[in-house]
């Protein structure tokens, strides 16, 4: 090869590698250029707080008397009446409803007719009695109605004498506003005639709020005794229950006693369950509450066993599920918060009460369908049958440096770091590797234990492809 042939392929060569050393520079400057002077890419970001953290386990339920009656009837006989309705208001001893006994009743007739020959004035005897049982119950209702009505009105009495107290002494203080106004226009009068003018307002002001004072210490004296009428009312609505349930057990006690006295064992039973089956036929409240369930309608059959179900109102729980996953961390006695739609923004305090530790049956994989858990509550401001979602207090810390989750990254040893960002230019920030450790974990923050990072510093959330050093753009409206 001649030398000049030789020289040429050096040479060429020799610009080739040029050529590759200003590509490979200048990604280099590219790389420097931005680090310096513009951001490698946006991301999300989250910011240092201090604040409490809590670990919840939530569950959905429905606000419920922390005591229920389910009542019985028999489905095959039609109701006849029925006094109450979903929603309404119940007293012990209150008639709910009454079913037709016509078919028990001449069934019974019929077998004590038939029991023996000498039955005629047994029978006799036995319809007075079945008479005055049916009187006794009937007493037994009016009695019970009148004794309600009584405390009713002991009531009404008594709210309308401290609404007219409180009215007389709204009036009293404003005499006194009055006295006092006077006063001070008598004292700065201009002259004798305005002072004296003043001063006649003012003893006018006094006597009246001297007579007024006298009526509120008459009327304070009788307020006890409206609270008195109360307490008689319902003590002698009690005595009126005992005495009515002791009359129709009287009347009942006779009929069972002379209608067995010429009947076999056999029949005797008979007629007893038969007796039992027409006094079940007046549905009696079991406890004070309220109606939250009806399945009957007048005059028509019972759809189930279950005709209506009495809650007491008093004391309401929220009864909700919650999976077999979280129901072993909950204890008796937790805190809870619990919110409705009824409620706004408003939260209400409750505590675990009750925890059923068995199953409520299985979903189709096999898997269980949930524990049941009542939470208890003191507020007044939800109803029965109310919808409710229940925040359970697992755990908690206070005013603890956090962090968003997400903002927490592992190296290939498990040590935990962050990204802090530090803003330099427009919304360009120089991001840098803290490492840290971590505490306490709720739903969405993390506690900090150490590391260099202090509240209202900024970090990024998210996994990213980023260096100690890089510019970024930082996405700032999940802060």
């Amino acid at each position: 090869m001649s030398k000049s042939k030789k020289k040429g392929k050096i040479i060429k060569w020799i610009i080739i590698a040029v050529l590759l050393l200003l590509v490979i520079a200048g990604v280099v400057l590219s790389r420097l250029s931005n680090k310096s002077s513009g951001p490698v890419g946006t991301y999300t970001s989250g910011k240092i707080k201090k604040q409490d953290l809590y670990k919840y386990v939530t569950m959905s339920g429905t606000v419920d008397g922390k005591s229920s009656v389910s009542i019985t009837g028999d489905p095959t006989l039609k109701v006849t009446k029925l006094n109450v309705k979903k929603g309404d208001e119940v007293k012990k001893g209150d008639i709910l409803c009454i079913f037709d006994n016509t078919t028990l009743q001449e069934e019974f007739d019929a077998l004590s007719a038939s029991s023996s020959k000498t039955q005629d004035a047994a029978n006799y005897s036995h319809g007075i009695n079945q008479r005055n049982l049916e009187k006794a119950k009937r007493d037994r209702a009016n009695a019970i109605s009148q004794a309600q009505q009584d405390i009713n009105d002991a009531v009404a009495k008594r709210d309308q004498a401290y609404a007219d107290y409180n009215a007389k002494i709204q009036r009293y203080n404003d005499i006194n506003q009055e006295i006092d106004r006077t006063y001070a226009e008598m004292i700065d009068a201009a002259d004798e005639d305005a002072s004296k003018a003043a001063e006649a307002k003012w003893e006018e002001f006094k006597a009246q709020a001297a007579a007024l004072n006298a009526e509120l210490e008459a009327d304070h004296a009788q307020l006890a005794g409206y609270d008195d009428a109360i307490t008689a009312a319902n003590r002698a609505y009690d005595t009126i229950v005992k005495n009515a349930d002791d009359a129709l057990q009287n009347a009942q006690d006779t009929v069972d006693q002379e209608q067995y006295a010429a009947v076999d064992e056999e029949t005797t039973e008979k007629l007893k369950k038969l007796s039992q089956q027409i006094d079940d036929c007046t549905v009696i409240a079991p406890i004070d509450g309220i109606i939250t369930e009806l399945n009957i309608s007048e005059g028509t059959l019972p759809t189930s066993n279950i005709i209506m179900t009495v809650s007491d109102a008093s004391s309401l729980i929220v009864r909700g599920k919650v999976s077999e996953n979280d129901i072993l961390s909950i204890i008796k006695g937790m805190s809870a918060e619990i919110t409705a739609s009824a409620l706004g923004k408003d939260v209400i305090n409750g505590k675990v009460e009750r925890i059923e530790m068995s199953s409520n049956g299985k979903e189709a994989d096999g898997s269980s369908s949930g524990y049941a858990v009542e939470v208890s509550f003191d507020d007044s401001k939800l109803l029965l049958g109310m919808n409710a979602n229940v925040k359970i207090v697992l755990d908690h810390k206070e005013n603890v440096l956090c962090i968003p989750y997400d903002a927490v990254q592992k190296d290939e040893n498990d040590n935990c770091y962050v990204w802090k960002a530090d803003k330099t230019a427009g919304n360009n920030y120089k991001i840098k590797k803290i490492d840290i450790k971590t505490g306490f974990e709720a739903d969405y923050y993390t506690e900090i234990t150490s590391g260099d990072l202090k509240e209202g510093d900024i970090v990024i959330t998210g996994t990213y492809n980023v260096s100690d050093g890089d510019i970024v753009a930082l996405d700032t409206s999940e802060e």
